[in-house]
């Protein structure tokens, strides 16, 4: 599950790194008072959606106390936050990209702040390990679950981790037989008043 080129997602990482860098460095030297400015990041309107994933949901960033959601290859923010000192994530504010399920409970992403590939691992108690190779060195964090989509989905992910047998969806019960059914009438006939055909037995 990839969007686009695989080539562009990590090129505009590093493009915002840079960028980030460069607006900390001027706006740090250029008033006594650090100014603020919106991070350089993708409305989530612009980034198109894939398929859904059992990690579908809302969930907390450990380290900062701030808020994601996770929805159909992408994440966008829910709370707003300060990234190197100056530079504002706002909601709706594209922050990971790629999301790939690799296995139970194993996923991949890009994260955009960061500038580069992160490494997500479901726990048994409902949270994600966060790892992420960033320009800036290797970066850990969890995210806490807040609410998920599809909570029998991320179960069944976490049962599959514990190597344990996932039951199939069951199959829908057959229809009951219609009781006004000529399925099993031996003797026809037609009703003189309606015309229509009837069961005579």
């Amino acid at each position: 599950m990839r969007i686009g080129n695989d080539r562009k997602i990590p090129r505009l990482a590093i493009r915002i790194s840079a960028m980030s860098l460069l607006a900390l460095f001027v706006f740090s030297f250029a008033s006594p008072v650090v100014a603020q400015m919106p991070a350089m990041l993708p409305l989530k309107d612009t980034v198109p959606e894939t398929e859904t994933l059992p990690i579908d949901g809302v969930w907390t960033i450990s380290t900062i106390g701030k808020k994601i959601r996770i929805e159909r290859g992408r994440s966008f923010a829910i709370d707003s936050w300060l990234h190197l000192f100056v530079l504002q994530v706002q909601p709706d504010m594209v922050v990971s990209t790629n999301y790939e399920r690799m296995g139970p409970g194993q996923y991949t992403a890009q994260d955009l702040p960061l500038a580069g590939p992160a490494s997500l691992e479901l726990k048994p108690d409902g949270n994600l390990s966060v790892s992420v190779r960033s320009a800036f060195g290797p970066v850990a964090f969890d995210l806490i679950q807040e609410e998920v989509d599809d909570p029998a989905a991320l179960d069944a992910e976490i049962a599959l981790m514990r190597g344990e047998d996932v039951p199939s969806t069951p199959s829908e019960p057959p229809a009951a037989e219609n009781p006004g059914s000529l399925a099993n009438c031996k003797k026809l006939g037609v009703d003189p008043a309606t015309g229509d055909i009837v069961c005579k037995d």
